[in-house]
C-alpha cells in the first residue's frame, strides 16, 4: 500500500458498493484487531483474521457464541502480546476515555501492533453536536493526540516513542439525505469545512 490514506474517488467508489471503505483499504486480508468491538460491526467483514475486546460481557459472550474472536478487556490493557497483529483498528471510543486510559490504550494499541502495522484511530471532532452524546467524555482532536509522539511531548505523560504519524482525513457531518452527505463527505475532505469525524493513521515503528 504506497498511500496510506484513500483517496476520496476510492472512498465514493466503495461507498456505492456498499463496502466499508476502511475495511476495504486497511484492513482486508490483514490480522486485526478492533478496540471495543461493540456489536461487532466490523468483525462481521471477516470472521477469522478479526478480533475484538469490549467491557459488554454480554455482547463479548454473544459474539463468541456467534463465532466471533472477542474477548471481554479493558481498552487500557489488551490481552494479547507483543507484535500480535498486522493492523489496529479504533472506531469512536477514545472519546469516551478519561486522559489516563486514552493514553494507555494508544500505548497498548502500539504494543500488540507488529513493525509497520497500521493503528487507525478515528473519532468526532468537536462541534456541538459532540457534546449531545451522554457517554461523552472528552474530544481528542488529532493535534493534541500528535503531540504525544514528540520526543518531549511536554505534556503530563511520557512521549510514545514507537508510533509515527502517517497522516489524517476527515468526514462530514450525516445526513439521512445520501446527496447530502456526499457534498458533505466532499467538503470535509478537501477543506477544513464541515468536518464531523477524523480518521488518524499511524504506523508501528
Amino acid at each position: 500500500m504506497r498511500n496510506k490514506i484513500p483517496g476520496f474517488y476510492f472512498i465514493l467508489k466503495e461507498r456505492l458498493k456498499g463496502n466499508n471503505f476502511l475495511y476495504e483499504f486497511y484492513f482486508k486480508g490483514k490480522k486485526t484487531l478492533d478496540i471495543g468491538c461493540g456489536e461487532g460491526e466490523f468483525l462481521k467483514s471477516d470472521k477469522d483474521l478479526n478480533y475484538g475486546v469490549d467491557l459488554n460481557k454480554d455482547v463479548v459472550d454473544r459474539l463468541n457464541s456467534e463465532g466471533f474472536n472477542v474477548k471481554l478487556a479493558s481498552v487500557d490493557a489488551l490481552p494479547y502480546q507483543n507484535n500480535h497483529f498486522d493492523m489496529v483498528h479504533c472506531h469512536n471510543v477514545i472519546e469516551h476515555l478519561n486522559i489516563d486510559v486514552a493514553y494507555k490504550m494508544i500505548n497498548e494499541s502500539a504494543r500488540v501492533l507488529k513493525k509497520d502495522g497500521l493503528f487507525v484511530l478515528s473519532s468526532e471532532v468537536v462541534t456541538k453536536k459532540f457534546w449531545q452524546t451522554f457517554g461523552h467524555v472528552k474530544p481528542y482532536p488529532p493535534e493534541a493526540i500528535l503531540k504525544l509522539l514528540r520526543k518531549q511531548s511536554r505534556e503530563e505523560f511520557e512521549p510514545i516513542s514507537n508510533l509515527e504519524f502517517v497522516g489524517v482525513f476527515y468526514f462530514g457531518d450525516y445526513f439521512q439525505n445520501k446527496l447530502l452527505y456526499l457534498v458533505s463527505v466532499f467538503i470535509a475532505y478537501f477543506t477544513p469545512f464541515f468536518r464531523r469525524e477524523y480518521f488518524l493513521i499511524f504506523k508501528k515503528k
